[in-house]
C-alpha cells in the first residue's frame, strides 16, 4: 500500500480496484519474463532456431548439425527422415502445452463468472480479491462502503414479461408454423368425402343419397342435385340453381354457407343438428333427459316456386331461413308415436330404464332362445352416436320375390342384407332394427318394428355374408305408401357401428283375404249404381212409347137432351153427321 500515502483521497472501493489491478500487473510480468526464459533456453539446443525462421531452414540447419562427412544415400534418407520426425514431435508438444493453458484459462474464468453469478452483489469478486492484503484500517472503510453498496440483479425473478426481441421473434416463428400447420389441416378436412341423404321435395318425398366434399357450398351441392335428378324430373331439368332451396331441420340454408361451416360451427336446427347429414335414430335404453337427443333427418331439396306456392301449408309453414347468430335452445319434433302393439312387459323390472319398444325387443329376443347378456349387449349398442359408417364395410338391401315392395298389414315380410367387410378387423354383426315413417313428413314415426339380433354373427376380413330379417306391419295399419328405414348394428374391435341399409319407400296392401271392408263397400256401390241407372232407363223408355194422350172433358152444359125431340130430324144431315162423330170417338 506504498502508492496510497497521506494525501489520497478515494472510497475503499476504488483502493480495492487499484490493489486488483496491480495485482493484474504483476502477473503479466512474471508471465512475460518466463516466455523471455524460455526463449533463451531454446536457443541452445540443436534443433530450432531464433523465432521468425521458416520451417525448412530449421531442418536444413538441424540437417548440417547431424551430418559431418560422407554419409551413404540410405543414412542420408534416414536422418533426413528422424529430424523431421522429431521436429514434428516438438511442435506437437508446444501445441498441446498452449491449448492446456487456454483450458486452464477457460476454465479459470468460468469458475469466476459462476462465483460471480451466484452472488447477488455486483461487487463481491472485488472484495474477494483485495480481502487477503487489507489492514484493520481498510477492512473498517471496505464496511463502511458496503453499507453504501448497490444490489444486483436477482436470477430468481420472472423476467418473462420483460421485452426480448429473440424471444418475439421465436415466438412469431412458432405462431406462424402453427397458423400454416392448421391451415393444412383444415384443407384436408374440406377435401375430406361428405355423404349426404336428401329428398326432393313436391308435395311427396323422393329420397336419394349424392356424395360432395365438406368444402362445398350449398349452390355447389345443389348443383349436383339438379345433375342427379335432372333425368327423372322434368321440372328440375328446366330450372336453375338460384330457384332452388335446400331445407335442413326446418332451416332454408343460403347457397352462400358451405358445409364446412356448419360442421365446425356444430349449427342447431329447429329440429336436430346441422352438422349431420345422414340419416340416423336417437335410441336410447336409458332415459335421460339431461342428454340431448342427437337425431338427424334427410334435407329438403324443394323449387322456390312450389315454397311460395305453399309456404302457408304445413311442412313448408315451420320453415325459416338460417340465422348463425340466431341460438336454438331445444329441438322441437312433433308427431312422434310409438308402436300401437308396444306394452310393458316384466323384463323391465330387470333392466331398469329400459323403454317400451327396448323392453319388447328383448322379450322376443329371449323367447327365441337368445341369452340376456346378448340382449342387453344389443340394447347398448342401440344407443350409440357413432352414426357415420365405418370404411371398408358395405351393406345392399334384396326384397326376395317382392320386387315391387308390397307389404301385407298383419302379415310377416322378409328382407335380404349383404354386408361386405373389406377392413382390417372382423365385423361382429349384433342386430338389425327397422321403423316405418309417414312419406310426407319423415320425423313422424308410424311404427318401430321389431328388432332381430344375431348370437355369434362375425364376418371375417374379405368376406361376405347375408341376414335374413323378418317383420310385419301393424293390421291396422291403412293401405298406402310408407318409407322404410332399415339399420344394421355391429361392432368392430368393441366399438359399436350402424349401416343404413334401406331408406325407400314401401307398398302397404291389405291381407290377402276373399273379402275385406273395401271390398265390399265398393261391390255394395257398384251394385247400386246399376240399380239406379236401370230404374232410370226404363222410365225413359215408357215415357217414349206411349203412342197417345186423352183429350181434355170440355163440359157442354146442364141441358138434357129428349129422343122424342129429336126424332123429326132423322133421316137429315144433321143426324148423319152427329153419326160419324161417335164412330170417330169410339
Amino acid at each position: 500500500m506504498s502508492g496510497m500515502g497521506d494525501g489520497y483521497v478515494g472510497t475503499a472501493q476504488d483502493a480495492v480496484r487499484i490493489r486488483r489491478l496491480e495485482k493484474q500487473r504483476e502477473a503479466e510480468r512474471r508471465k512475460i519474463q518466463e516466455l523471455k526464459t524460455k526463449s533463451a533456453s531454446d536457443q541452445g539446443q540443436p534443433g530450432l532456431l531464433q523465432f521468425g525462421s521458416g520451417t525448412s531452414e530449421i531442418l536444413e540447419t538441424a540437417f548440417k548439425r547431424e551430418t559431418i562427412g560422407l554419409v551413404t544415400r540410405e543414412q542420408y534418407v534416414e536422418k533426413r527422415v528422424n529430424i523431421r520426425n522429431k521436429f514434428e514431435e516438438e511442435e506437437k508438444e508446444k501445441l498441446q502445452k498452449l491449448q492446456q493453458e487456454e483450458e486452464e484459462l477457460q476454465l479459470q474464468k468460468r469458475k469466476k463468472r459462476k462465483i460471480k453469478g451466484s452472488s447477488r452483489l455486483s461487487f463481491t469478486d472485488d472484495i474477494e480479491n483485495g480481502s487477503d492484503e487489507d489492514d484493520g484500517d481498510i477492512e473498517t472503510q471496505e464496511t463502511k462502503g458496503l453499507g453504501r453498496g448497490k444490489f444486483g440483479k436477482d436470477p430468481t425473478v420472472e423476467t418473462g414479461f420483460l421485452p426480448d426481441s429473440e424471444r418475439e421473434a421465436e415466438e412469431q416463428a412458432e405462431r406462424e408454423r402453427l397458423r400454416k400447420q392448421w391451415l393444412r389441416e383444415q384443407e384436408q378436412i374440406r377435401n375430406e368425402p361428405l355423404e349426404i341423404t336428401y329428398s326432393y321435395w313436391d308435395g311427396t318425398g323422393h329420397r336419394r343419397v349424392i356424395q360432395v366434399r365438406k368444402g362445398d357450398k350449398i349452390g355447389d351441392f345443389l348443383r349436383a342435385v339438379q345433375q342427379q335428378l335432372a333425368p327423372e324430373f322434368r321440372e328440375i331439368r328446366t330450372t336453375s340453381v338460384e330457384n332452388l332451396l335446400y331445407v335442413k331441420e326446418d332451416l332454408i340454408i343460403p347457397h352462400q354457407h358451405s358445409f364446412y361451416e356448419l360442421i365446425v360451427n356444430r349449427a342447431r336446427g329447429k329440429s336436430g343438428p346441422l352438422f349431420h347429414f345422414d340419416v340416423h335414430e336417437d335410441v336410447r335404453t336409458i332415459a335421460d333427459a339431461t342428454i340431448e337427443k342427437d337425431e338427424s333427418h334427410a334435407g329438403k331439396v324443394v323449387e322456390r316456386h312450389w315454397y311460395e306456392k305453399n309456404k302457408h301449408i304445413f311442412p313448408a309453414s315451420r320453415w325459416e331461413i338460417y340465422d348463425p347468430t340466431k341460438k336454438w335452445e331445444r329441438y322441437t319434433i312433433h308427431g312422434f308415436s310409438s308402436s300401437p302393439s308396444s306394452s310393458s312387459l316384466p323384463l323391465s323390472s330387470t333392466l331398469p330404464g329400459v323403454n317400451r319398444m327396448q323392453t319388447s325387443m328383448l322379450q322376443r329376443l329371449l323367447m327365441k332362445g337368445v341369452n340376456l347378456e346378448l340382449s342387453v349387449k344389443m340394447s347398448k349398442s342401440l344407443e350409440t352416436k357413432t352414426s357415420v359408417p365405418l370404411r371398408g364395410v358395405s351393406t345392399v338391401c334384396v326384397f326376395p320375390k317382392n320386387s315391387a315392395k308390397l307389404v301385407p298389414a298383419g302379415e310377416e315380410a322378409e328382407l335380404l342384407v349383404g354386408l361386405k367387410n373389406d377392413g382390417d378387423s372382423d365385423v361382429n354383426v349384433i342386430a338389425i332394427k327397422a321403423s316405418v315413417h309417414l312419406p310426407f313428413d319423415h320425423r313422424m314415426f308410424v311404427q318401430n318394428l321389431t328388432a332381430q339380433g344375431f348370437n355369434n354373427a362375425s364376418v371375417p376380413t374379405s368376406a361376405q355374408a347375408t341376414f335374413p330379417y323378418i317383420f310385419a306391419v301393424s293390421k291396422y295399419l291403412q293401405a298406402g305408401n310408407f318409407d322404410l328405414v332399415g339399420t344394421i348394428i355391429y361392432e368392430i374391435d368393441q366399438q359399436p357401428y350402424q349401416n343404413t341399409f334401406y331408406n325407400g319407400t314401401i307398398e302397404v296392401v291389405e291381407a290377402g283375404g276373399f273379402l275385406s271392408v273395401e271390398s265390399v263397400f265398393l261391390v255394395t256401390l257398384g251394385i247400386a249404381l246399376l240399380v239406379l241407372l236401370g230404374l232410370w232407363i226404363r222410365g225413359r223408355i215408357q215415357q217414349l212409347s206411349k203412342k197417345t194422350k186423352r183429350a181434355p172433358k170440355v163440359e157442354v152444359g146442364t141441358g138434357t137432351t129428349d129422343a122424342s125431340m129429336d126424332e123429326w130430324l132423322q133421316g137429315t144431315a144433321y143426324t148423319q153427321s152427329q153419326a160419324s162423330k161417335s164412330k170417330k170417338k169410339k
